[in-house]
């Protein structure tokens, strides 16, 4: 009889741990969602438009963390903050994002990967920059992933900064 209680425990108990382990991510939907999304981002920064297709890949709570900027809180805010650059005089002519890892557990995923942007600003020649990037992605309750958070920085190191000419003579 105790033997039997025993084994009995013991089912009740493995089934009570499995229910608790988040369900399996499909990491093949995961990772063609990322896709679509870094080639729509990419097809609408050439052609300089806030395209109604990538916001859409975006949570409503979505937080940009661009370089040197202050951060940009909401779906419509990172949809100004995109339209603004574009409005800025800045071109694209090739905007190449290469993934190099997407982890996910549950609802939450995080994609890293680097960039090479080709383009101009104004009357300046054409440059390229190269850099990397890293997004955090989060599972809706209709199980579409939308991008939560990201955020990016070059690998172009930084000019050296010159002290102010009355600072160098003390």
């Amino acid at each position: 009889m105790c033997t039997r209680y025993t084994l009995f425990s013991v089912v009740v108990l493995s089934l009570l741990i499995a229910s608790c382990a988040p369900p399996a991510v499909d990491m093949a939907a995961l990772r063609k969602t990322i896709d679509d999304y870094n080639a729509a981002s990419s097809a609408a920064m050439v052609a300089g438009t806030v395209d109604s297709a990538v916001i859409a890949y975006y949570a409503e709570d979505a937080v940009e963390l661009p370089p040197n900027e202050p951060m940009v809180k909401g779906k419509q805010a990172i949809q100004d903050w995109i339209a603004g650059m574009n409005q800025s005089g800045m071109k694209t002519s090739s905007m190449t994002f290469t993934v190099s890892d997407v982890q996910a557990s549950g609802t939450i995923a995080y994609e890293i990967g680097t960039y090479s942007w080709t383009g101009s600003m104004g009357d300046m020649p054409s440059m390229t920059d190269n850099g990397k990037y890293v997004a955090i992605w989060k599972q809706q309750a209709d199980g579409s992933w939308k991008v939560a958070a990201e955020m990016w920085n070059t690998d172009i190191p930084m000019p050296p900064m010159e002290m102010p000419k009355d600072e160098k003579k003390k």
